[in-house]
């Protein structure tokens, strides 16, 4: 009874405690986008052969909206969006053929300009990479933090992106003209929630 009586006397300092920011909750998720479908191609000659490097080739995510598709239902009371991680997947790279990609990558925001992001370099991309962290809040690495908060601002403001990659592959040896593989981006997203104003 005591328990129950201390309860109710300390509700009015916990709701005035709330002042006049009302009630906060994050919700989190992990979202992966569709696969980017990458093709690395070598003239018929050069099939099995190591090839140094071959022409770059351009491909995008296409449009992503990952605040209204993912948070639909908490837009109107959510005050901001933060990345805490991004990381990637090689799938269905090939069996018996290889290659190592220099990646540059970019972000295109709705109605902005692109914005440089991050260039990596995957070694033995056969080996398909699961999972691979590219950026974490915590330690941004090599990651353009300006990118990062263009791209919180803009899922705060439901506006779309695409991220482009310009992909180079180097020490490449195909056992086909042409390889077909998918690289996935997941991003770890938190909305942060007002609750009660």
């Amino acid at each position: 009874m005591r328990k129950i009586f201390y309860l109710i006397a300390c509700m009015p300092v916990i709701l005035w405690g709330c002042g006049d920011a009302g009630v906060q909750s994050d919700v989190s998720k992990n979202i992966e986008i569709d696969p980017i479908s990458v093709q690395l191609s070598v003239p018929a000659i050069a099939v099995g052969v190591l090839v140094p490097q071959i022409p770059p080739i351009s491909v995008n995510t296409g449009q992503i909206n990952l605040g209204s598709d993912d948070f639909d239902e908490y837009l109107e009371d959510t005050e901001r969006f933060t990345i805490n991680k991004m990381s990637y997947t090689i799938d269905n790279f090939p069996a018996g053929s290889s290659a190592d990609l220099v990646i540059d990558m970019t972000i295109q925001i709705q109605g902005e300009s692109s914005q440089d992001l991050l260039s990596i370099r995957i070694d033995n991309v056969q080996n398909n990479p699961v999972n691979v962290l590219l950026f974490d809040k915590d330690a941004p690495g090599l990651v353009s933090t300006a990118a990062i908060a263009s791209l919180e601002q803009a899922l705060k403001n439901g506006t779309s992106f695409q991220v482009e990659m310009t992909i180079v592959g180097e020490d490449v040896t195909l056992q086909s003209q042409d390889v077909d593989f998918d690289f996935i981006f997941q991003f770890d997203v938190t909305a942060r929630i007002q609750l009660l104003d």
